[in-house]
Parts: structure tokens; C-alpha cells; sequence
């Protein structure tokens, strides 16, 4: 319905320090929880005192860092256990198994995260609902799980009118109930999308007749919603029909000269104006308003997480990760050890792609298994050929697509397979020494991404040497161990780092490289003399600290690298900008 690539990205640094607790955590949980299902009584107490502890370790580790959806899991699962501990809900295998799936979705949801997926949190929707089902909450809405300012507003709602004619609500509310009942019991789509117009209709004065501004943006919140329902963008299912009656009560309270402004009523319509897929221009309106652009994917009400196998999963990104390194060293003729055998790579680099492929067959992805298989025959040919160097390109771009389609694999693009084969069939062709079809422009697109990343992380690898270098250079300084003269040493290195940030286009690193190096000469040349020399020594090794970090996050992703840190001139301070103030600023 919406697309994900405006959905709002988090700061994945946080949550990479404490996802392995976390997962850990609820694994224990979730073994405790199993346990006590088939345990007496009293082991079943003991049991039950684990897993909550486990779980509350998990929540205290989601409360750093702040990813919004999860704690209403966390919060949910731990009320689960406190009714199994109490006897109010029955501990069985099938309830175990409910919160068990949750925990799962917990750990594979964050896991998306860190991989750069957007926070998309009512993807969470379906195992939340199962817990709470299963709780006997009466309700249960996929609104609950959007987090989202309800203290923003549209223009057109802060420019509203001094004043209004006065509106007769009671006539307001008998033209929309006479409609409202036909609409909910109404199995016919035209019919129901007929009633939907009137209801529209009727709530249209009710918004413009609104003087105060959230008042004003909250019913035109209702309007927009109706619209979609009338023009066939939401199906009239229970949470819908909820809603419009929850606007009738709201309409009964007006003519009775009751205000409120009900948040849930607010959130609920915002929820269906960030679902629809061609929403109306009142509704785009209040998208952007509110920011809701991609925060609901069309899947969000089916189950995401749980239908791969999380274990064949990571060893297909192990053995992914080490067929890069066996090509890299087959590609390159790296040298090999004193012990090692002449066809070391070669092997390591089959066995490698042997066990992605079979671990890619268990994720239920055929075509990427297929293509796997046909890039291991591809590499045996080329290699028996002599023909390896003709396909160093070509199987870094498989070897990127095929890290793409794992990380899409719980729902991969409908062209994947078309894809697959068109590369398999350059590889083949490649390494018979045949002339491959010619590439598509997807594949060229691809083969350029590769290109980049290859270059970023051949320089990002060659800066984190020469800062070593630096670093060690400017230590053995402090120590006394060199004397001033030798910091011209540096001034080479400094000269390389430039030139490498140059290529990659980061100028504010750029600039801190020159800043330090214009320090260290005036440390080396004497012009630093006195009380300045410490103070200095102290902002040469805070630049080269953060440009260490720069690097390694520079190494992962070029572009939020430059995003993230600047160069102050006024205090030649190169730093890192809060995540929070990246995303503003976006």
C-alpha cells in the first residue's frame, strides 16, 4: 500500500550493542516458558519466575534503545506469564507457542532493523494480536502499534476561520446514522461504498464548522477516512465499520454540547489514511503532516516473521560472507600460507558456496539455490579454463545480488527469479568462453553499486591503515619516544588520507585531515610552544579519534557517513551529529 523507502530509518548503533542480549534473553525466556508447559506445579512455578526474568532483561535492553512497537510485545508476553503464573490463563503448549512467536518476531523484526530496514513497527501487528487475543482483550487494533505526533497539524487546520456559523450537530448525526446502518449491513461493495459518500458527506460540515485547530485537523482526519472508504481504498472490514461508529458516539457528544477529541479516534484514522494506496489529496495532506508515508506495509496483517528458518538463514550470510573471501583470493592470487595446499582457495571457495547453496534450499528460495548452483559450476569452468579474471566482475555482482535476495528472502521481488536466471546465463556464458546476453540495466545498475562499494572499502581499508600509522607515530611522540623532527612523518600520510577522502567525495574529512595536518606541523616546525602544546596535542588526537570512526562507518556506508559527521572551522572539531538531528535535518 505505502512504500517503505520513505518509512523512517533509526539509529541502528545503539541497538547493535545489545541485540545479542537481547536475543539471548528471550531464548531463554522462551526455553523456560517451554519447560514450564510440561512441568508439574510446582516446577511449573520455578519455571514460569525464569522466564519472566529473562523477559524483563530483554524489555530493560529494549528500553535503551528506544524502538518503538516492541515494548507493547514485551509488555503483552509479560502479561501472558503473570496470568500463567496466577492460573487465569492456562499454561499449554499452544499458549507457550504464542509468545514464543512473538519473541521470534521480536528478534527477527530488530535483526531487520539493523540491516537498514525502515522501522515499520505494525509489521509486528499479527503476533501482537495473537498474544492479546489470547489474553481476552476486548480491543485490538493495528492503530495501537503506529506511533506517530499527534500534537502536529495540517496547514489548512492551523489557518482555520475566527469564526464559524454555528452547525445544528443533532441534524448532522440523524443524516449520518441513516446511513451508517445500511453501510454496516450491507454485503454489497456498491451499496456500502454509496452509504460511505453520505457519511462522508455529513462529516464534511462537522470539519469546517471547527475553530480550534486540533479539533479542526481531527475531523478532517475523519473526513479523509470516510473519503477512502467511499472511493474503494479501505475495505469495509470490522476495524473500519469500528471506526465509523466510534464517529457517530463522537457526533452524539457534539450535539449534546460535550467536546474531547478522543486520541484513539485520531490514531485509528490516521492508521487507515497511511494504509491506502492512492489516498485522496486531503489524505496526502495529513500524511505528511503527521509524517505516516510508509510507517503501514501492505502486509502488515500477515505474517512476516517465523516462516524462515532463522538458523539456515544466518548460515546462508556466514557462507556468503566467506565465498566473497574465497573469490577475493582466487580472484587475486593472494598468497598462500607455508602449510597451505595450492588448491586451498579453490576448495574453501566451493565448500563455501556448497553450504549457501543448501542453506539457501532450506530458506524455500529455489531460484536463489539454482543460481548459486549455476555460479559454483560457473567458477569450476572458468578456473579449469584459465578464465577466472573474466568473471571478476560478474561474480561480484552475483555475489550482490545474491546478498539482496537474502536479505529480501521473507518476500522477494516478483522479477527475482527472472533475474536469477539472466545472471546465472551471463556466468555460464562467461565462463565457456562464449559471448553472454547482454546485461540488462538493472544488472549494469548493480554492477556499478559493486564497483563503489568495492572502491569504498579498498580506500576505507587503506585511511584505517594510515591513521594507525599516525596514531602510532603521534603516541610514541607524547611517550618521549620520538623527537619533534619525526612528526614530519606524518605529513605524508596526511597528504594519502586526502587524497583517498577526495576520491570519495567526504569533504568535511577532507577538511579535518588538513586541520590536523596544518596541527602536527606546527607541533613539528616549533611554532607550538608553551601552555598551546598540550591543548593541541589533545584536538589532534580527538580528530584523528573521530576520522578512526568516520572510517568504520564509512567502510559500512559511504553515504550516512557523510551524513553524520561535520567539520567545525570555528574550533576545528570534526565530529559525529546526533542521529536524532540527521534525521530533522533529512
Amino acid at each position: 500500500m505505502t512504500s517503505s523507502s520513505h518509512a523512517p530509518r533509526i539509529d541502528t548503533g545503539p541497538l547493535s550493542w545489545v541485540i545479542g542480549e537481547i536475543r539471548d534473553s528471550l531464548g531463554r525466556s522462551g526455553s523456560a516458558l517451554g519447560d514450564a508447559a510440561s512441568a508439574e506445579a510446582d516446577a511449573r512455578a520455578t519455571a514460569l519466575q525464569h522466564a519472566k526474568t529473562h523477559l524483563h532483561q530483554a524489555h530493560g535492553a529494549l528500553l535503551m534503545v528506544d524502538i518503538d512497537g516492541v515494548g507493547l510485545l514485551t509488555l503483552a508476553a509479560e502479561n501472558a506469564l503473570d496470568r500463567f503464573k496466577d492460573g487465569t490463563l492456562a499454561c499449554t503448549q499452544e499458549h507457550v507457542a504464542t509468545v514464543t512467536d512473538a519473541y521470534g518476531a521480536i528478534g527477527e523484526y530488530l535483526g531487520e532493523l539493523l540491516d537498514g530496514a525502515p522501522a515499520q513497527p505494525t509489521r509486528l501487528f499479527p503476533y501482537y494480536r495473537a498474544l492479546q487475543a489470547m489474553a481476552g482483550v476486548e480491543r485490538i487494533h493495528p492503530a495501537d502499534l503506529l506511533f506517530v505526533d499527534l500534537a502536529m497539524l495540517p496547514a489548512d487546520a492551523e489557518a482555520a476561520p475566527a469564526s464559524v456559523q454555528p452547525l445544528d450537530y443533532a441534524a448532522v448525526r440523524a443524516r449520518f446514522e441513516k446511513a451508517l446502518l445500511p453501510f454496516l449491513k450491507s454485503p454489497d461493495l456498491d451499496a456500502q461504498r454509496a452509504n460511505a459518500l453520505v457519511l462522508q458527506q455529513a462529516i464534511a460540515p462537522v470539519a469546517d464548522a471547527q475553530v480550534e485547530p486540533h479539533a479542526r485537523a481531527f475531523w478532517q482526519a475523519m473526513h479523509a477516512f470516510a473519503e477512502l472508504v467511499s472511493n474503494g481504498q479501505l475495505a469495509s472490514d470490522l476495524y473500519v465499520k469500528q471506526l465509523f461508529g466510534m464517529i457517530n458516539l463522537q457526533l452524539r457528544r457534539l450535539s449534546q454540547g460535550q467536546g474531547g477529541l478522543p486520541e484513539t479516534m485520531l490514531r485509528d484514522a490516521l492508521f487507515f489514511i497511511a494504509a491506502a494506496a492512492a489516498p485522496s489529496e486531503e489524505a496526502k495532506a495529513l500524511r505528511q503532516a503527521y509524517r505516516l508515508e510508509g510507517l503501514v506495509p501492505a502486509d502488515y496483517a500477515e505474517r512476516r516473521y517465523g516462516r524462515i528458518d532463522a538458523a539456515a538463514l544466518k548460515e546462508a550470510r556466514e557462507a556468503l560472507a566467506q565465498t566473497k573471501v574465497g573469490w577475493d583470493k582466487i580472484a587475486t592470487n593472494a598468497p598462500l600460507g607455508v602449510f597451505a595446499s595450492p588448491t586451498a582457495p579453490v576448495d574453501n571457495f566451493k565448500e563455501a558456496l556448497a553450504t549457501l547453496a543448501g542453506a539457501s534450499a532450506r530458506l524455500g528460495a529455489p531460484a536463489l539455490a539454482q543460481l548459486l548452483r549455476e555460479l559454483g559450476q560457473a567458477a569450476s569452468d572458468a578456473l579449469a579454463a584459465n578464465r577466472s579474471d573474466e568473471l571478476g566482475m560478474e561474480m561480484a555482482t552475483a555475489m550482490l545480488f545474491v546478498e539482496q535476495g537474502l536479505d529480501q528472502v521473507r518476500q522477494l521481488p516478483s522479477d527475482f527469479e527472472e533475474h536469477a536466471e539472466v545472471m546465472g546465463a551471463r556466468l555460464l556464458a562467461l565462463a565457456a568462453g562464449e559471448t553472454p546476453p547482454a546485461a540488462p540495466q538493472w544488472q549494469g545498475e548493480l554492477a556499478q553499486k559493486t564497483q563503489h562499494e568495492q572502491t569504498v572499502a579498498v580506500l576505507a581499508g587503506e585511511i584505517k591503515a594510515s591513521l594507525r600509522q599516525v596514531e602510532k607515530i603521534l603516541d610514541d611522540y607524547h611517550a618521549g619516544i620520538l623527537q619533534r623532527p619525526a612528526l614530519h612523518q606524518v605529513d605524508p600520510l596526511l597528504h594519502q588520507l586526502q587524497g583517498a577522502l577526495s576520491v570519495l567525495d567526504q569533504d568535511a574529512a577532507v577538511r579535518a585531515v588538513r586541520r590536523v595536518q596544518a596541527d602536527v606541523q606546527g607541533l613539528a616546525s616549533g611554532a607550538t610552544e608553551g601552555g598551546v602544546h598540550a591543548p593541541v596535542l589533545q584536538l589532534i588526537a580527538r580528530n584523528v579519534g573521530a576520522l578512526g570512526f568516520f572510517t568504520d562507518m564509512l567502510a559500512q556506508n559511504g553515504t550516512q557517513a557523510g551524513q553524520r559527521f561535520v567539520f567545525d572551522e570555528s574550533d576545528g572539531v570534526f565530529r559525529e551529529i546526533p542521529f536524532e538531528d540527521v534525521v530533522q535535518e533529512a
